[in-house]
């Protein structure tokens, strides 16, 4: 399943006022988007053309452009034009034009005030979480880091079954409807909110999982602070996978965070994870009692 069809009304778009010589006119942004959607094969349909005010009139117009909902985002300035999807398997994206007046927009998926920022990929990400299809958010040379789904609970209760892995980390529970209650709740609370949380590490070149990593929110000395964590499953250790993902991790805490510094908390006896954030430049911080364990605290500034 893939974003196939772009659901408009041009007329909600226009940010032309009553007095200018222009009777239509789009933000640049806007204009950029629709051009850029032509490259990803995206079908452009502007329910203004055929007078498509209901759900039943979209159907047949998505029927005639061979569209399954499903396949579909909305882009709308009004409660109007979003109820006629109400009840449909499209996703929604509510766009605040001062011109539409009172909006509520309460049924899309996100709000947007402009579209310099949204891209092909941005319409992707929403449409994705939509359908409940997982991020995929970094990739690197021979691995790409995505979001979990319940799915992938069996294949993590078998990468964690090698004793090491938890030596100096949390396990799952071993009670399995904890871990999955966990999970669907860290899948709803933590992507959706944050945009980043512990991903999955899989294996480019056998799409097979390899271990986990990714950004964790804590408190250190009362004030919120970032955290880098990650596993390598013992079958991929000393290979420089552990290296590779986190400094894609590294790069994702700069550009896609507003966090000064990223932290790391260790075990002094975990000789190999001090040595890799040494490798990374982090820098040795302090020692702090987290959870009846004393930790090494190293960090990194993200920005100067």
């Amino acid at each position: 399943m893939e974003l196939r069809g772009l659901i408009i009304s041009l007329q909600e778009l226009n940010i032309a006022k009553e007095d200018d010589p222009e009777r239509f006119v789009m933000e640049d942004g806007l204009t950029e988007l629709l051009d850029g959607l032509y490259r990803h094969n995206i079908q452009i349909i502007n329910i203004d053309m055929f007078q498509a005010d209901d759900s039943e009139k979209l159907k047949v117009i998505l029927e005639l452009h061979r569209l399954a909902q499903e396949e579909c985002l909305m882009i709308a300035a009004t409660d109007r034009t979003l109820g006629i999807i109400d009840g449909m398997k499209i996703a929604s994206i509510g766009y605040l034009n001062p011109l539409c007046g009172k909006q509520k927009l309460s049924q899309a998926e996100v709000l947007v005030e402009g579209f310099d920022e949204v891209d092909f990929f941005f319409l992707e990400r929403i449409y994705q979480r939509k359908h409940g299809i997982p991020w995929t958010v970094i990739e690197t040379d021979r691995c790409f880091l995505r979001e979990m789904t319940m799915d992938d609970l069996e294949e993590l209760y078998r990468l964690y079954e090698e004793p090491e892995i938890t030596r100096y980390m949390e396990g799952l529970y071993e009670d399995r409807k904890k871990e999955e209650e966990y999970t669907r709740a860290y899948i709803t609370n933590m992507y959706r909110f944050y945009g980043y949380g512990m991903w999955l590490v899989i294996q480019k070149k056998t799409g097979r999982m390899i271990g986990r990593a990714g950004l964790n929110n804590i408190d250190i000395h009362g004030e919120p602070a970032l955290e880098m964590g990650y596993m390598i499953g013992k079958l991929y250790q000393n290979q420089g996978y552990a290296t590779e993902v986190c400094e894609g991790i590294i790069q994702f805490a700069r550009e896609g965070t507003e966090f000064q510094t990223l932290n790391c908390l260790i075990q002094k006896e975990n000789v190999k994870s001090v040595h890799l954030v040494e490798k990374l430049d982090f820098t040795w911080e302090e020692e702090l009692k987290i959870k009846e364990k004393t930790m090494q605290r190293y960090t990194k500034t993200l920005h100067f």
